[in-house]
């Protein structure tokens, strides 16, 4: 059996992007897709006729284990690809849109703080990675964090979303933003 590849994504094969930074330290990703829904009745029917949609919602949360520059300096983390400033949400800037998320828990500068998409990837053996879920439009809501006696800081996110495309193949379309629905 030695050698065999597993075919299932676990938490020890799953890479984490925000934006465009990889958050090799974050673990315990969740995410919800909520559609609400109101009942059709009518006049002389006892039951529901049908259950229509009116709303879809996406939310989730992350856990990210704290480190600090001079921790990236011990560790000989280096180069463009490694995140050798510690990695307080304030140092989490996406290149991709050019916006600081930690700017989403600032008083000042919360207006001007931009979204970011939450990818999740499958890391094959090969050189590659797989896209597996990708929510778009994501802003944090709520940040809590915890140390506990001989253990590790970590910082646990709440976000809400606009869209999650379940996997590379099947991207999920908005309904009223052409860049959601590919340029149409």
């Amino acid at each position: 059996m030695s050698g065999q590849v597993p075919s299932f994504i676990t938490g020890a094969n799953a890479k984490i992007k925000l934006g465009s930074m990889t958050m090799a330290y974050a673990q315990d990703v969740s995410y919800a897709v909520e559609v609400s829904t109101i009942p059709v009745e009518t006049i002389g029917r006892y039951e529901v006729v049908t259950n229509e949609p009116i709303a879809y919602y996406v939310s989730g949360s992350l856990s990210v284990i704290r480190y600090t520059s001079n921790a990236a300096a011990i560790a000989g983390l280096s180069g463009a690809a490694q995140n050798t400033t510690g990695n307080s949400i304030n140092n989490w800037n996406d290149t991709t849109t050019g916006g600081n998320v930690g700017w989403q828990f600032d008083p000042a500068q919360i207006v001007a703080s931009k979204t970011f998409d939450l990818e999740v990837f499958s890391k094959l053996n090969t050189a590659g990675t797989e896209s597996i879920v990708k929510i778009r439009d994501c802003r944090f809501t709520r940040k809590t964090g915890a140390v506990t006696k001989r253990g590790l800081i970590v910082d646990q996110f709440s976000f809400t979303a606009v869209l999650m495309d379940h996997d590379s193949e099947v991207p999920a379309a908005g309904t009223g933003d052409p860049d959601l629905n590919g340029g149409v």
